[in-house]
């Protein structure tokens, strides 16, 4: 039982990352199809960029009541 419970969260925790990287995947191409001005273009890459482990701990620091 604890075994399949375990099973389960990692699937889930592994689920959630996979998801984020494939929005992120998705905002990337948005950015380099929607912005012709190369500045544009980065500054939406760099609003999109934070992997998912960074996202994650700056979630968990405001939940917290810390500042992100």
């Amino acid at each position: 039982m604890k075994t399949a419970l375990l099973l389960t969260a990692m699937l889930a925790l592994s689920g959630c990352a996979f998801v984020y990287d494939q929005v992120q995947d998705v905002a990337q191409t948005q950015c380099a199809s929607n912005n012709s001005n190369a500045q544009d273009r980065r500054s939406c890459e760099k609003r999109n960029a934070p992997a998912y482990d960074d996202y994650e701990a700056r979630r968990k620091r405001m939940q917290q009541g810390q500042p992100g």
